[in-house]
């Protein structure tokens, strides 16, 4: 089982399977997307042997990330 995160950077039906190009390090692979619906350009996803698993969220920095007693200050 090999387990990769890839960029999606195009989208085309193959007969009824839904395949994305995607973008692993500096390889292009294709993937079956058929389990990560709707996924778009651009998004990212964790492929596991040519079939993408689950999308990737990304965490942005906000006021509910944080931590009570941080102060931010260096000790």
């Amino acid at each position: 089982m090999n387990l990769v995160y890839g960029e999606i950077i195009a989208l085309s039906p193959e007969r009824e399977i839904r395949i994305g190009k995607v973008r692993v390090g500096g390889a292009i692979i294709a993937v079956s997307l058929d389990f990560v619906s709707p996924a778009q350009i651009g998004e990212v996803v964790l492929v596991c042997d040519g079939v993408a698993i689950a999308k990737v969220e990304h965490e942005s920095k906000t006021e509910d990330s944080y931590v009570p007693g941080n102060t931010g200050e260096a000790y």
